[in-house]
């Protein structure tokens, strides 16, 4: 009989710079138990059906933990992009207002030359 048992492995942690609370490291590994089986070449066969469902399942957690992470970044970009339009609008804003100002003074100092 086969079993699956996880394995939580130190560099799996860090996975494309997100925090280690955010991405759980582990693998799974297949192991046999210590019974015998009579069954011979079946019992190959069910290991490499075991092993391929084991790296299937390995794969789709892995897809869940990449899918998290995109959405994560993408939710962080969005933020980032809607800021920084804010600021630059009211850069904008600032500097549409000191030029009026300045024109102002310009005209001010023009009115008192004549």
């Amino acid at each position: 009989m086969l079993a699956l048992k996880p394995i939580v492995h130190a560099s799996l942690h860090a996975f494309h710079h997100a925090p280690p609370h955010t991405v759980k490291g582990s693998v799974w590994c297949v192991c046999k138990s210590q019974e015998s089986d009579s069954e011979g070449s079946s019992a190959e066969g069910d290991a490499k059906s075991q092993e391929l469902l084991a790296r299937i399942a390995m794969l789709q957690t892995e897809k869940v933990r990449l899918t998290d992470f995109l959405e994560e970044r993408s939710a962080y970009l969005s933020q980032f992009g809607e800021e920084a339009k804010a600021e630059f609008d009211k850069i904008g804003e600032d500097a549409l207002k000191e030029l009026d100002e300045a024109g102002a003074r310009v005209c001010v100092l023009q009115l008192l030359n004549l």
